[in-house]
């Protein structure tokens, strides 16, 4: 008799940093639910960090992928599903804690209910229970300009990351959303599979973006459902420079931001 499929194979990757309470917290929902669930974890070839030891420790029966170079973000995560089938693939940042123990039905069933569903994704909180606007409408050319320089007007600017940041939406009601912040999705399998995964063009910031807009295009709309929950350490690395100039030089995530914002420009047009 052959062995049933996973209804979710949950996907982290990992660069040099993993929260001390991610995989327990992981751990415990998946002991919690009726759902069956896989880990994998891929350590995104991490010079400072031992992830093979960690893994070992706080959850032994997740599968390791050790990748020998860094290809970006959504390179790991395109290996991580690769040979692992699943009902659904679950994208989990390393920087998270899980706090809600029914995430997993919440967003399965949501998926489950509504078939044409591409992505759902839940409520998240910074550590100190802030909410975290993780839903967000779709970037104007100009939306790395007004969120990181004084080069457009205060109030223009702030209008405009406002409104990109979904800011006149109180996160109380499931809806759907342009995009979703890649930190924590949940994504119909057979449809990743179909569009090819993640844009590995992308190193690392916006792919979440163009993923998004992929499952548009194919009229699988993306979700935001409030009645899941997750913690989030959050840092924008690539904003951690005294300017944006200085961060070009200094920074690689800055730099890695600007050449994604380019190829997103190029793809998708202005």
């Amino acid at each position: 008799m052959n062995a049933r499929m996973p209804d979710i194979a949950v996907i982290v990757v990992v660069y040099n940093k993993l929260h001390p309470q991610c995989l327990p917290t992981l751990r415990r929902v998946i002991e919690r639910t009726k759902l069956k669930v896989d880990v994998v974890v891929v350590d995104n070839a991490s010079p400072n960090l031992d992830v093979a030891a960690l893994v070992t420790k706080a959850y032994p029966q997740a599968h390791l992928i050790v990748c020998r170079l860094n290809r970006g973000f959504g390179s790991a995560c395109n290996r991580g599903a690769k040979g692992f089938k699943a009902g659904t693939y679950f994208f989990l940042n390393p920087d998270t804690i899980l706090t809600d123990d029914a995430l997993f039905e919440q967003l399965h069933a949501f998926i489950k209910r509504y078939p044409k569903v591409g992505i759902v994704a839940p409520r998240t909180h910074y550590l100190d229970g802030s909410l975290q606007e993780t839903c967000r409408r779709f970037p104007a050319w100009h939306m790395p300009i007004a969120r990181r320089t004084r080069l457009m007007a205060p109030h223009r600017g702030k209008r405009y990351v406002d409104e990109f940041l979904m800011k006149d939406f109180d996160h109380e009601a499931e809806r759907m959303v342009d995009w979703v912040q890649g930190s924590a999705i949940m994504i119909d399998a057979a449809l990743f599979r179909e569009i090819g995964g993640f844009d590995e063009r992308f190193f690392m910031y916006f792919e979440d973006v163009d993923l998004c807009r992929r499952c548009w295009e194919r009229g699988r709309p993306v979700y935001y459902l409030p009645s899941g929950t997750i913690a989030h350490e959050y840092t924008q690395g690539s904003a951690k420079v005294s300017g944006p100039l200085a961060g070009l030089v200094t920074n690689r995530l800055a730099r890695a931001h600007v050449q994604s914002w380019l190829r997103y420009l190029s793809k998708w047009g202005l």
